[in-house]
This record gives C-alpha cells, structure tokens and sequence, in this order.
C-alpha cells in the first residue's frame, strides 16, 4: 500500500481507541494506523480516471454497466467520473458506450509514461 492513497478520518479505532485513522482511497476501507484493525470496510473500490481509460483503451467500446461490472465502482461514483471525463473531453458516449478521444488517447499514454518515469 502507497502511502500516497491514506487520508486521516475523524473515526476512532474500536479496538484500541486510537483516533489514527485513515482512509485507503485504493480500496476504500478505514484503517486504524496503530493496530492495524480494518475499522469499515466497502464493498465497491475506489476508481479513477486512469483505471477508466486503461479499460477503454484495453476494450474499445464500453457500456455503463460493463464499466460498473469491471471496474466493481459504485454507480455514483462511477457516474461522476465519466462525466468529468466527458467534460474534460477525454471520452465519449456514442449510443450507451464510452469510448476514447483522440484527446483521451494522447493523455492516457501520458500519463502512462509518468507511471513508469518515463
């Protein structure tokens, strides 16, 4: 686990009462920093922009409920960040299926390539 992916929440840890707890944004569950207890856990994980575009550049064409499926986001989620994308001119919805834009395209592999430091 990345440190990058914790943020501190105000809960406090049941077990030890240690108000060290922190958000794991990859998976979505409170973890108490000092035991170690997984305080709540959520059954959809968190999603972003990038795991979105690796799916449509992997597939092509995908529907909203591929997406879901895939990627195990929640629909609320999973709608924000489509639609954020749409805006950002990254994707576009044609007949029900997202798909890459030229932009979207130019700015996956970009970011693909800060991922491995290029």
């Amino acid at each position: 686990m990345s440190r990058r992916s914790l943020r501190f929440s105000r809960a406090t840890c049941p077990i030890c009462g240690s108000k060290e707890v922190a958000r794991d944004d990859l998976k979505g569950d409170l973890l108490c920093t000092n035991c170690g207890n997984v305080v709540t856990r959520r059954e959809t994980k968190s999603v972003g922009k990038f795991q979105i575009a690796q799916q449509l550049k992997r597939e092509g064409r995908l529907s909203f409920s591929k997406l879901r499926d895939i990627t195990g986001a929640s629909d609320d989620k999973l709608f924000g960040i489509l639609e954020s994308m749409v805006r950002m001119g990254l994707i576009q919805e044609i007949g029900g299926s997202y798909s890459l834009t030229k932009r979207g395209s130019k700015w996956y592999r970009q970011r693909l390539g800060q991922q491995w430091g290029y």
